[in-house]
């Protein structure tokens, strides 16, 4: 039986589950849809880590004792079934503790081994974290889709669809987004009426949002970067990069010089952020250093091994890397 460490790297739209050794090799990995509780029914959340979970197992295919699971996860965890993930871990080998994480914090795990600097987020949800000694000190939004989440995925679609509601109706500005989302939804733009007096692609609109969890307004972030070319569109990015300039802001500290983690599917598009985030660090004295994230799965490995003591250096974290890509690339080669 081998002893393996459970890393699970828990997002709105992906649960990652991967299986290291003591040395960080990678035994196993899994993947399920969204396990995050904040925008996942409780049950589905939790089924989504399990499933996560029994491919890991499945694909190391070997006996295991597992001696941690580590959830590096996104969302409130209050909402999270605890006791039914606990159980089913047990049933998998499980033999020492479930321990909880934040999803930020594998971020900066994910590219150095240095313990402390600072991570900002944009994908699905936004915010920022300062890291001292491998703990959160220091937290900006990142409070989810209901109470902040300001110039993410969910915050750009969300305003996005305000907008051509805005436009449809007559009081607010024309822009490209109204077609382009229409289109998403297979809604023909005709000047129609509904039942109850409204435009009837606007009515179907309405209707086709409210269908929707309200999370899944972030699958029309993309088209709000697609387009930004489009008035509407561009001041959406902008105040995006705004917010998480802010939430850098808050966090950084003067006497901490970083490195600086981005992460996340929007932030890559926030082309002004990067420049914006230097000048906050030149201005303190501090000569920029910042990186796009790895793998967050590769920074729940080394979250879980630092739990069990493991001194995890660069050398280690660059080998660890590479066995997760490994394994990842044996998984997708055709037979």
């Amino acid at each position: 039986m081998i002893t393996a460490l459970l890393a699970l790297d828990i997002g709105g739209s992906t649960s990652r589950a991967t299986l290291v050794d003591m040395e960080g090799r990678c035994l196993g990995q899994g993947k399920s849809r969204g396990g995050n509780p904040g925008s996942n029914p409780p049950d589905q959340a939790a089924a989504s880590i399990i499933a996560a979970a029994d491919a890991a197992v499945a694909d190391a295919g070997v006996p295991l004792n597992m001696v941690v699971a580590l959830l590096a996860m996104a969302g409130p965890s209050v909402n999270v079934a605890q006791t039914r993930i606990e159980a089913a871990l047990r049933a998998l080998g499980l033999s020492g503790p479930l321990v909880f994480s934040g999803d930020l914090n594998a971020l900066l795990p994910s590219v150095t081994a240095t313990t402390s600097g600072y991570c900002v987020v944009c994908g699905t949800g936004a915010g920022a974290v300062r890291v001292h000694n491998s703990e959160i000190v220091g937290v900006a939004d990142a409070a989810g889709w209901l109470l902040g989440d300001l110039g993410s995925g969910y915050w750009l679609g969300h305003q996005a669809a305000i907008a051509i509601v805005a436009a449809l109706e007559g009081r607010g500005p024309k822009t490209a987004l109204t077609k382009a989302i229409l289109d998403t939804f297979n809604i023909a733009l005709t000047d129609a009426r509904a039942f109850d007096g409204r435009p009837m692609p606007l009515r179907l609109l309405i209707d086709a949002i409210y269908s929707m969890a309200p999370i899944e307004l972030a699958k029309l972030a993309p088209l709000v970067i697609a387009n930004r070319d489009d008035a509407v569109a561009a001041a959406l990015l902008a105040q995006s990069e705004r917010y998480l300039l802010a939430d850098f802001q808050q966090v950084f500290s003067a006497d901490m010089p970083g490195p600086v983690v981005l992460s996340g599917g929007i932030v890559a598009h926030l082309g002004g952020l990067p420049s914006a985030i230097a000048q906050v660090m030149r201005t303190a004295g501090h000569e920029p250093d910042i990186r796009l994230s790895g793998d967050g799965s590769v920074g729940a490995a080394v979250l879980a091994l630092r739990h069990q003591g493991v001194a995890v250096d660069e050398a280690m974290l660059i080998a660890i890397a590479a066995s997760v890509k490994a394994r990842a690339t044996k998984a997708t080669a055709p037979a």
